[in-house]
């Protein structure tokens, strides 16, 4: 997936968590955590949004690992879980874990899918489209599209016509 697509993604699956869990979703800093979280597992590709960024991480990681290797895994997963262990009620931690979460979610629905259980090379995918394309482009749409409508922009437009 892309970068936008990753955010999108992210945003979404935390609304939802959040709808779903009966709270709110947060404020600014946490929104951005989460989309800071989304791109964060490309780190490991120097042409990535994160990798362009942070170079001195980038280039070793992809030679060493390669695009979609450990940062893409349950090991990362892993180590996320223990960070939230260690840190108890650090709230930062939270958002970005959803966002780094998501992007593991959207990558598996690619046709590359990710190596869960890396350094086993079996990667696990349900490919719904490829990265970049129309059909990825179409979906974050409607999702976008959901994110807006849920975020009560229509709100009062809805309440307005709801009036007459």
């Amino acid at each position: 997936m892309m970068a936008h697509s990753h955010v999108v993604f992210g945003l979404a699956l935390w609304t939802a968590a959040a709808a779903i869990d009966g709270n709110s979703v947060g404020g600014a800093i946490d929104l951005g955590l989460v989309a800071l979280g989304s791109l964060l597992p490309d780190i490991d590709h120097p042409s990535s949004w994160f990798g362009r960024r942070v170079p001195f991480i980038s280039w070793p990681l992809a030679a060493i690992v390669g695009h979609r290797g450990v940062t893409h895994s349950a090991v990362a997963l892993a180590v996320w879980a223990a960070a939230l262990l260690l840190a108890g009620s650090t709230l930062w931690l939270g958002p970005l874990a959803a966002g780094y979460l998501s992007h593991l979610a959207g990558d598996c629905l690619t046709p590359s899918g990710i190596p869960v259980l890396w350094p086993s090379r079996r990667r696990f995918r349900i490919p719904l489209f490829r990265t970049n394309s129309l059909a990825e482009h179409l979906c974050m749409g409607l999702i976008a599209l959901g994110l807006v409508y849920h975020s009560g922009v229509f709100g009062p437009w809805e309440a307005r016509i709801v009036e007459r």
